[in-house]
């Protein structure tokens, strides 16, 4: 038993006030308080919008990375550029740009790279069947070679 619990069985009480608090459990979010959880501040035109998105673009008249659609669109940025898909727009799939094509991006997307050429997208392939096609090649190299040198 400790000291503390046997003042308090004493009858001694602390001078301060205790610190238990009732417990308090998650509430569900309410529309008007969901937005707080992305960024909304355009930094181009100084206003909250619903559209901001991050840019990681090569204009050198804009320093701001969080650009709304429509200051995107009037400062000709690409939308290849574009990093994150947080917005509501985005997440409601209503993001749409008036200059260029508007890239389809997953709500988890993020990304630091520019933009990228067909060319250049990574292709999935299957290790497995990567595996097998290069153990048949080893075995067809080896009879090759045990024909050669018969």
């Amino acid at each position: 038993m400790s000291l503390k619990d046997a003042l308090l069985k004493a009858g001694f009480k602390s001078t301060k006030a205790q610190n238990d608090r009732e417990v308090t459990y998650k509430k569900d979010l309410k529309n008007s308080e969901k937005h707080q959880f992305s960024r909304n501040f355009c930094e181009v035109c100084q206003t909250t919008q619903p559209d901001v998105e991050r840019f990681k673009h090569r204009n050198r008249l804009i320093d701001a990375q969080w650009i709304c659609c429509n200051c995107a669109d009037k400062n000709e940025i690409h939308d290849d550029y574009r990093v994150t898909a947080q917005s509501d727009f985005s997440k409601a799939r209503k993001y749409r740009r008036q200059y260029g094509p508007t890239n389809k991006l997953d709500k988890n997307f993020k990304s630091g790279r520019g933009p990228q050429k067909n060319n250049q997208r990574r292709n999935n392939f299957n290790t497995s069947n990567d595996n097998q096609r290069n153990n048949t090649r080893r075995r067809n190299q080896n009879n090759k070679n045990r024909n050669f040198n018969k």
